[in-house]
């Protein structure tokens, strides 16, 4: 995970960066002010996806199934950040997430483009981070901790008045999970059957789609 990591941290140092810059741009004495081509922006949304393909269980007298991710998250999100020549954001992204069987807090790293400079339009974005939480267990995997994560979307803007637009995102998600359980087996000896067992560590990859709707200021 140490790609996703170092393109997190870049992405909230940049952050970091354009908002100094933000805070030390000035006018001349006498200068008409000028519009700056940095400003402030927050995205607030709510939004909901379904689990879509499906993960290998855990095996069990041998026995490893597949099934279905049924899981329906139900997430409200917030993103905080600057958006340069009204066209590209970048930002730190905060959430909580609600799933059948678990509960999470996505922290993200935010990049955004809008394609238009304009009233209505259309963009792009993505959020790379962290999924931090539990999935509880399940008849077919035991509980598992919430690890890297990224979301990719594409939606509308819709203008409302000059600092509140109207904003509605199709969007793909994927989400990790690192779990553990003990396997049992049985191997023959001479003097009959005996049990072992071996911890098993490993990554459940969860992929879902689904909509959000929201607005964002300015």
């Amino acid at each position: 995970m140490k790609t996703p990591t170092s393109l997190f941290l870049t992405l909230l140092l940049l952050v970091s960066a354009a908002t100094s810059a933000q805070m030390i741009i000035s006018n001349e004495p006498g200068e008409a002010k000028k519009p700056s081509s940095i400003k402030f922006f927050n995205k607030t949304e709510a939004g909901v996806s379904i689990g879509i393909g499906s993960f290998k269980t855990d095996v069990v007298d041998g026995v490893q199934k597949k099934v279905r991710n049924d899981d329906i998250p139900i997430v409200l999100q917030t993103t905080n950040g600057i958006m340069y020549m009204d066209r590209i954001a970048l930002g730190v992204t905060i959430g909580a997430e609600r799933w059948n069987n678990g509960f999470f807090w996505p922290v993200y790293g935010y990049l955004g483009y809008d394609f238009k400079p304009a009233a209505n339009s259309i963009f792009a974005n993505v959020y790379l981070g962290y999924g931090f939480g539990t999935r509880y267990a399940t008849t077919y995997v035991h509980e598992g901790k919430g690890d890297f994560s990224f979301s990719i979307g594409i939606g509308y803007k819709m203008f409302v008045t000059k600092k509140l637009k109207f904003v509605y995102e199709l969007f793909y998600k994927y989400q990790s999970l690192e779990s553990s359980y003990t396997r049992y087996t049985e191997i023959e000896t001479d003097t009959g059957k005996i049990q072992k067992s071996a911890m098993i560590d490993y990554t459940l990859p969860l992929h879902f789609m689904g909509f959000k709707i929201g607005i964002t200021i300015p």
